[in-house]
């Protein structure tokens, strides 16, 4: 079996989550969504990923605060 790194991705456009995911999906194993700042520390303290895709303008903080 091939590894496949873990992504968590972190927008507040479920659309553009989705659209992502599924181009993602092929290539990587996502293991987690999330719309805002808080959503999105809590995810990755519960399980950190390989690699987390950020939106920079959250509407409940910045993607900076996530990092």
């Amino acid at each position: 079996m091939t590894y496949k790194p873990t992504v968590v991705l972190v927008d507040d456009h479920e659309l553009v989550r989705s659209g992502v995911r599924a181009e993602l999906e092929r290539v990587v194993r996502v293991i987690g969504e999330a719309a805002d700042v808080a959503e999105a520390v809590d995810l990755i303290a519960d399980r950190p990923p390989d690699v987390v895709l950020l939106d920079v303008h959250l509407p409940s903080g910045t993607g900076v605060d996530v990092i």
